[in-house]
């Protein structure tokens, strides 16, 4: 008990910065395995604390301890190798474990303050934080048997965030679940997914009733979007400024609908499915005229490259992907003749083949084989929308101009930012180009 507690003040000490030596330590198996057993209890009393009634003991978290325990040794092993120090596989075992009472005081403290203080910069900046606090603390205890120079720390250090990186990143197991009380009752409660299904046939119905069909003599513009990835919020918001940028400039108000996958608007707007689109390019296409009016249909999502595909997501739901083909099935099915077709994604170059043809302007926000930037909830729009929607289309009304001014600025943004280029791409229909210069095509 004595040798347990001279290890757990000297892990104190390395986790608190204070001076603390390698042979303060008291190094062996049966020492970590005593030391594992403490980070144990800790983890199951303190998730006992955090219960805000009644609960039940997970059996998974023993499992989850073994491996915690055998990927702490997994790590020292490499760095010994590494290091070329074989005192450091049992050494930084247990100086990192003796550690554990203070870094769960950092991983619970530390996130209880973060969200007292309401910095408002979210989780994800805690989450970076917490690595480069806890990688420090376990760099020192690296130290403790070699002595690293700033090169050397550094990629300790980058090693050490890389693992606690994957550590997060595997799925994690809680050591109590809270019992509920009514759970018997809850499995008869209305699903809401039942309830969103049987809502959204009407809701996009009466949506669709709001449209007005087109004026004579005149050249109206028709905007359809599709935010197809309902877990995040840029999408949402992207559309927002995007349609209202178009009923405001461009003359679609009444003339323009949003479809959108995101939890906030389930009362309001109908949920993106490839199904929902289908229904309202056809119904636009029985309002139009097709040889006076234009389509611009805006799609923003995730995309996929092998195989291609546009993410359709909401709340998960097994949804249709869009693919190039659908897309293009859905197009053909009407009689819509001119159309623009915007497609905010990764590697959505890959709709340009089955999309183009000679009435068509397609424009993507990068080729085929490239990432496109700013899918993060701290934006309001994604890179390619800002620069295309938010900047250069309130310079000019000609789509393919705009395209030109946005693709010059994300150039130097992304090459300002150490990018690789997402190489924005465009494809302009011959005959759209001669009945729509100046309008919409220069």
């Amino acid at each position: 008990m004595r040798e347990l507690l001279r290890n757990l003040l000297a892990g104190f000490r390395l986790a608190t910065y204070f001076r603390v030596e390698a042979s303060e330590f008291r190094i062996s198996i049966r020492h970590l395995v005593w030391l594992s057993l403490v980070e144990f209890a800790l983890t199951v009393g303190i998730g006992y604390l955090m219960l805000e009634g009644e609960g039940y003991f997970n059996s998974n978290a023993v499992v989850h301890g073994l491996a915690s325990v055998t990927l702490t040794l997994a790590v020292a092993a490499l760095l010994a190798h590494w290091l070329r120090t074989p005192a450091l596989l049992l050494g930084y075992s247990v100086a990192a474990t003796a550690m554990a009472p203070m870094l769960l005081t950092y991983t619970y403290g530390g996130h209880a303050i973060w969200q007292r203080l309401e910095f408002g910069l979210g989780d994800a900046v805690w989450t970076w934080v917490w690595l480069i606090w806890v990688s420090g603390l376990l760099a020192r205890a690296v130290r403790l048997w070699v002595p690293l120079k700033l090169g050397r720390l550094m990629a300790v250090d980058a090693f050490l965030i890389a693992v606690l990186g994957i550590q997060l990143w595997l799925p994690q197991q809680q050591a109590w679940y809270d019992l509920d009380a009514n759970a018997e009752e809850s499995v008869l409660e209305i699903g809401g997914h039942e309830a969103l299904l049987y809502q959204q046939p009407g809701l996009l119905k009466g949506k669709l009733s709001t449209l007005e069909a087109h004026r004579p003599n005149v050249a109206d513009l028709y905007f359809v979007g599709f935010a197809g990835y309902g877990w995040q919020d840029v999408f949402m918001k992207e559309m927002h400024t995007v349609r209202a940028l178009f009923d405001s400039r461009f003359d679609t108000r009444d003339r323009s609908l949003a479809l959108i996958n995101n939890k906030k608007t389930l009362a309001t707007t109908p949920i993106a499915t490839t199904t929902a689109l289908q229904t309202t390019l056809a119904h636009v296409g029985d309002l139009i005229d097709p040889e006076e009016d234009v389509l611009f249909l805006f799609v923003s999502s995730h995309g996929s490259d092998t195989p291609p595909y546009i993410s359709v997501d909401h709340d998960g739901l097994q949804l249709t992907q869009l693919t190039p083909a659908r897309l293009k099935a859905a197009l053909s099915a009407t009689p819509i003749k001119w159309k623009v077709v915007v497609v905010s994604a990764c590697y959505s170059g890959s709709f340009i083949p089955a999309l183009k043809d000679d009435n068509t302007l397609v424009i993507t926000a990068s080729s085929a084989d490239r990432n496109s930037f700013g899918c993060d909830d701290s934006n309001d729009m994604t890179d390619f929308g800002r620069a295309y929607f938010d900047e250069a289309l309130k310079q000019t009304t000609s789509f393919t101009a705009a395209f030109e001014l946005a693709r010059a600025r994300i150039a130097q943004r992304e090459i300002a930012a150490g990018l690789t280029p997402s190489q924005p791409q465009i494809a302009l229909g011959k005959n759209f180009a001669a009945k729509w210069q100046g309008l919409y095509s220069d």
